[in-house]
């Protein structure tokens, strides 16, 4: 019995266990099934992931390797490896990210890691530090969820990747063909990863800044105008176009160039007769003729005679040439006789690119001939933009870095901290210098050591003024209280542009102010009510004729003339205002202006400078108007502020005319404002030059030629 009750108990223990084990294998299989979709998406993710941050590796490695090679030339040094410990590291291995301190001192918490550390992207000296790993992820997890069925709309998709990869490497060879392969390679990776480039159509929405970091400067802007030429004139396939820019080569000497100016522009042209037009030298008068032999400045009767000739010569090809072919010819005579012909200031300074004034000559000419021929006047209706179909730029209030910024610099990003410097130890000169303005206030900064400070420090304080989002002027002073004096200012102002300002205008302001109030004195019959209105004040009082009272004048002058309202440029506050009264009682701008403590503005003699709705400056008393001009105007250059377009042509003026600053372009970039004749909201058309300011330099310049002659 015993025997066959274990037999049994064995029999059902084994029924028992088979279908556990059978019911286990049914779960288990049933579970699997259900989830094996999930795991082969997860399977499918991780795995499109690992090629990504495999893509990025090669990219950073890449970026590492022309990293290397940079220092290394910067060195005198191969440096395959950086092993050379007295090595200056660069600027991109110390600020590679914002300006805060915590991560500063991240950067070189250990310094046996210094090496391994030198492959931050140098895409994010100046935009906003951009996390590679963090993005990648969302947009693959998008790309991949039908992963067993897009396995061949990727390769095709990694063909035409690949295909407008070697559309963009070939058009970078071929507009720098001086950089080599790995370069080359470089910058396309570059375009492809960070700046987003998909297409070819893309490359004429890049900016200098984009490509700042990898490039020279001038190799940047090469790079940039010949694609937005090519985009402009429908070329953007690769074959070169009639009239496209021809870029310059890197070895070729720019003092080899005419007026020394590598960036006379091509316009992209579609007319054919420009290619063959040729300019009637033979027609010039004799008096031309002796100026362009003896590089004379060509006086203003023979200039508009030799415009009405050209514009003849130009109307047998072409009835009513437009302005770019008028800029086109106007180029070909500047880069001729630029002495005679180009645009250049008194003290022989290019201003602009060389041949504003002449394209508007010819193209006042041009429209002069044909105004009573209306089939000539007639213009083909223009295309819509893509922005006027949308109307409006997407503004989306945070402001983005672009070339406007470093309008007119030298230094605007250094490249490399100074020698024996790190940054904890530039840090701690900033605090250094915190604290001495807070114990001895602003007055210290006359001090010998706080200029080296201020000097030292310098590639610190443009990390932080460049740093995107841009830092409010509350944030810049609460770390940099040096750069709210005037002579911390100034200085500043020199190590950026390379002109020390607060000399330029105490040798220039007075002279060039009263010839300007020559100029209009001289011919005030001419002028309307508003000018004759300031004229009959500066006439009111002549014993209280001073410096300060003509600079003044001058300045009020060119704002009724240019039709820009006082308000613009200056404040009229009580003689006993302070800066908490001023704060507390007057509604302060966004933009700069110089507070005038005075009875009227010509008689003010103190002066407070205002940005962002607070005032920012104080001048000490025994400083004259030219001190707070200078202040006022080094605001804009040393904070990266644009001019308001309600005085942009005065702002111009005092930078053209005044400091001497005369790049291609305007640091003012609204694309809309306010007619002066009508009041009416109107578009602003991008000029390379201010045309209400070149006229008055030509006129101020005619005047004083006829004068003397």
């Amino acid at each position: 019995m015993d025997i066959m009750n274990t037999t049994e108990y064995q029999k059902q223990l084994t029924s028992i266990m088979e279908t556990l084990a059978k019911t286990a294998v049914v779960e288990l299989s049933k579970l699997f099934e259900e989830n094996s979709t999930f795991l082969r998406l997860e399977i499918s993710r991780f795995t499109s992931e690992n090629e990504s941050l495999k893509k990025k590796c090669h990219f950073l490695e890449s970026e590492l390797q022309s990293a290397r090679k940079t220092a290394g030339k910067m060195n005198g040094t191969k440096a395959p490896g950086l092993t050379d410990t007295g090595h200056r590291p660069a600027i991109d291995n110390v600020f590679g990210k914002e300006w805060c301190m915590n991560l500063w001192r991240h950067e070189e918490s250990k310094l046996g890691e210094q090496e391994d550390d030198t492959h931050l992207e140098p895409a994010v000296i100046i935009g906003e530090p951009v996390n590679l790993l963090e993005e990648e992820p969302d947009m693959i997890m998008i790309k991949e969820e039908a992963f067993e069925d897009c396995s061949s709309e990727r390769i095709e998709e990694d063909q035409d990747n690949q295909s407008v990869k070697g559309t963009i490497q070939e058009e970078i060879k071929r507009i720098l063909p001086e950089l080599d392969s790995n370069k080359v390679h470089n910058v396309v990776n570059h375009l492809s990863f960070v700046v987003g480039v998909e297409k070819s159509e893309d490359l004429s929405l890049v900016e200098v800044s984009d490509l700042q970091d990898l490039l020279e400067p001038i190799q940047c802007r090469k790079l940039v105008k010949t694609f937005r030429q090519r985009e402009s004139s429908g070329q953007m396939d690769g074959t070169p176009n009639e009239m496209t820019l021809t870029p310059l080569s890197s070895n070729e000497s720019l003092l080899e160039q005419p007026m020394n100016n590598p960036f006379i522009p091509h316009y992209p042209i579609k007319s054919n007769w420009i290619r063959s037009f040729q300019v009637p030298w033979d027609r010039m008068s004799a008096a031309l003729v002796h100026a362009t032999s003896t590089g004379e400045r060509a006086r203003p009767g023979p200039r508009r005679e030799f415009v009405r000739i050209v514009v003849a010569a130009m109307q047998v090809h072409c009835p009513n040439p437009n302005l770019a072919a008028c800029g086109e010819v106007a180029r070909s005579i500047v880069t001729t006789y630029p002495l005679t012909f180009g645009d250049i200031s008194e003290e022989g300074e290019q201003l602009g690119n060389g041949f504003s004034c002449l394209q508007r000559q010819l193209k006042t000419r041009v429209e002069h001939v044909n105004r009573d021929v209306l089939e000539h006047r007639i213009r083909r209706p223009r295309r819509p933009s893509a922005k006027r179909a949308g109307q409006q730029d997407s503004y989306s209030g945070k402001k983005v870095r672009c070339k406007v910024d470093s309008y007119g610099c030298i230094n605007w990003q250094p490249t490399s901290v100074p020698e024996g410097e790190t940054s904890d130890s530039l840090e701690m000169k900033r605090k250094v210098a915190a604290e001495i303005f807070q114990s001895a206030g602003p007055r210290a900064s006359e001090l010998p050591n706080v200029e080296d400070l201020m000097q030292q420090t310098y590639v610190y304080q443009r990390h932080m003024i460049n740093s995107c989002p841009p830092p409010t002027i509350s944030e810049i002073e609460g770390h940099w209280p040096f750069l709210f004096t005037e002579r911390g200012l100034c200085r500043h102002f020199k190590t950026l542009t390379g002109i020390d300002i607060r000399s330029r205008f105490s040798e220039t302001l007075v002279v060039k102010a009263n010839r300007i109030l020559n100029y209009f004195t001289s011919q005030r019959l001419k002028w309307n009510e508003e000018l004759q209105s300031i004229l009959s004040e500066i006439d009111e009082d002549p014993d209280a004729a001073s410096s300060n009272r003509t600079a003044i004048s001058a300045i009020l002058l060119m704002m009724k003339y240019f039709k820009e309202k006082d308000n613009s440029v200056f404040i009229l506050a009580d003689e006993t205002a302070t800066k908490m009264s001023i704060e507390n009682e007057m509604s302060l701008p966004a933009t700069p202006r110089l507070i005038m403590l005075g009875d009227t503005l010509l008689t003010s003699s103190k002066w407070f400078i205002s940005i962002e709705g607070r005032v920012t400056h104080s001048i000490d008393n025994q400083l004259d108007f030219a001190a707070a001009l200078s202040v006022f105007f080094g605001c804009f250059y040393v904070f990266n502020i644009e001019y308001q377009e309600s005085a942009s042509a005065t702002l111009e003026l005092i930078q053209r005319f005044f400091v001497r600053i005369n790049p291609e372009g305007t640091k003012c970039t609204s694309k809309s404002g306010t007619s002066r004749r009508t009041g009416s909201a109107v578009q602003r058309k991008p000029q390379s030059f201010n045309t209400r300011v070149a006229t008055f330099m030509q006129r101020l310049s005619e005047f004083e030629w006829k004068k003397t002659n």
